[in-house]
């Protein structure tokens, strides 16, 4: 990994059930860790589905090795949430 490329800020995220007020469980997006990364484009594709447009963009978000990372977690970015779709550990190297 290109130590250099990892220039923005990633926060990983999980949902958390917590009481409300009402006293009844919700769930709520809770930080995790954050994470310097890089953040790339992949590919993009458009689709029609129901007379509908609908755009697709992929992207590769790179970071160094982290504990307890795993893919029921979202990636917060700017004001963008991402889904976590595989996680890589190339060459099992840590």
């Amino acid at each position: 990994m290109d130590i250099g490329r990892a220039n923005k800020r990633v926060t990983f995220c999980r949902y958390q059930e917590e009481k409300n007020a009402l006293n009844q469980l919700e769930q709520r997006l809770k930080p995790v860790k954050t994470v310097w990364a890089s953040v790339e484009p992949k590919s993009g594709r458009e689709h029609v589905e129901a007379d509908k447009e609908r755009p697709e963009l992929t992207y590769v978000i790179t970071v160094r090795y982290q504990e307890g990372i795993t893919p029921d977690m979202f990636i917060q970015f700017k004001e963008r949430l991402f889904a976590i779709k595989s996680i890589r550990n190339i060459r099992e190297a840590n």
